[in-house]
């Protein structure tokens, strides 16, 4: 009875909080200081309760009922310069908070069971129009963009040996999709949400005390967006009635695969390394419905596509990617001080999966090199971890291209990411 108290109890608190919290922003895949700290690189470690996303079998190393509380921090700082028409742009300053709340309870020696709630990834960017004037005619627009998910993950981990762990998620995720742009001679925007279902699947193996191997799998979702579309010129198109309509857009997470290790050479010292595949390729378009048949026609993944004959307006409004497979290079360490306190560094590559020909500045990709710091402090009960990561992202110049409609221009990206959570121990 008491552990189902404590399970209702989570999942009360974390719909009530991150209903407030949740504002996710620039791609950041990970959740959990301890992890922020290591780089990543947990696959192959996974000892604590963000092992829910990054390799659930690790949730079966959980000996007692736990509650843990995560927040992170996006603060990030986008450059925008075309020198031809004066423009020399920065983004504007703005914090996009990533929440997670967790309960686990071990059953007997073998069986784990509880939820997590998370908000594991997203793209967005908020910049002042009056700076980018010189591209629409002098008139001031908004330019502000937010894709995310949101998840809710139940999971399950087993204990086949001490050697042997297996574990599983059933990822609920709730996506979102909020952008305002200039679109031909006005303003455009979206107001999309919807839900899909994925999950995460899970192994990891200590043949030995001082080693363990770990391998997680993420099962690809499409999610289905619809909401409010608003075209204010919209009327002025022969057969339009309306500036607002219903628009769906279906946005595919994809398949996510990951193989870690970790080592201790001391007692005191682990060292993670991890390489993580994304088939971001599954990513090319993300087209746009309309239930009005007028506003399919002119705007819809039905209506114009490519380049338009001259004097004659593009109005389709699928959003091209072309995106490819990625890997991540993930590298972490942590060295406890004392029986309390532990210091904690990483670094990875997080590869581009966008080329020059499609990058804007609302949903931007960049090459990062990312540094992570952080420490951890545990006393009786109480667990507390807090990290600090800085994410540099190489310049992207794109040329001209009339056939991709890119943002030409040079494109530049940094942000630092701190995060701190708290776990009890019941």
């Amino acid at each position: 009875m008491k552990t189902l108290v404590r399970l209702s109890l989570a999942v009360i608190l974390a719909v009530g909080l991150t209903t407030g919290l949740f504002a996710n922003g620039l791609n950041l895949n990970g959740t959990g200081a301890k992890s922020d700290a290591m780089g990543g690189a947990f696959v192959g470690l996974a000892n604590d309760f963000s092992a829910a996303y990054w390799n659930p079998a690790g949730l079966a190393q959980i000996t007692k009922a736990s509650f843990s509380l995560y927040g992170a921090d996006i603060l990030p700082t986008g450059t925008y310069v075309v020198a031809p028409y004066g423009i020399d742009a920065k983004s504007t300053p703005k914090s996009y908070l990533i929440p997670g709340l967790g309960y686990f309870q071990p059953i007997g020696k073998k069986i784990v069971v509880g939820v997590y709630l998370y908000a594991p990834s997203g793209a967005g960017a908020n910049w002042d129009g009056e700076d980018l004037t010189p591209l629409t005619g002098g008139n001031p627009f908004l330019w502000n963009s937010k894709l995310g998910i949101f998840t809710v993950s139940p999971s399950i981990a087993y204990k086949i040996s001490d050697k042997v762990l297996i574990g599983a998620t059933v990822d609920v995720n709730y996506g979102m999709l909020k952008m305002d742009q200039p679109f031909q001679v006005g303003q455009y925007s979206e107001d999309l949400k919807g839900w899909a279902v994925g999950g995460t699947l899970g192994l990891l193996i200590k043949p030995v005390e001082q080693f363990s191997f770990g391998v997680s799998y993420k099962i690809p979702f499409t999610a289905k967006l619809k909401g409010d579309v608003t075209i204010p010129y919209a009327t002025m198109l022969p057969g339009v009635t309306t500036t607002m309509e219903t628009g769906t857009r279906e946005a595919t997470w994809p398949m996510w695969l990951a193989a870690g290790i970790a080592v201790k050479p001391t007692d005191k010292l682990t060292i993670t390394a991890d390489i993580q595949y994304t088939n971001w390729k599954k990513l090319q378009t993300i087209p746009v419905s309309f239930e009005d048949p007028a506003w399919e026609g002119y705007f819809g993944v039905n209506g114009p596509t490519g380049p338009p004959p001259v004097g004659t307006p593009n109005t389709n409004r699928t959003d091209e990617f072309l995106w490819k497979d990625t890997f991540q290079y993930r590298f972490g360490a942590e060295y406890w001080i004392s029986n309390s306190f532990a210091l904690r560094a990483g670094y990875y590559i997080d590869e581009n999966p966008g080329p020059p020909e499609t990058q804007n500045i609302l949903l931007p990709e960049f090459k990062y090199n990312w540094f992570t710091a952080g420490f951890g402090y545990q006393s009786g009960k109480l667990v507390i971890d807090a990290a600090i990561q800085y994410g540099t992202g190489a310049d992207i110049d794109v040329p001209l291209d009339p056939v991709h409609y890119a943002m030409p221009g040079v494109h530049g990206m940094s942000m630092w990411v701190p995060s701190l959570n708290f776990t009890y121990k019941f």
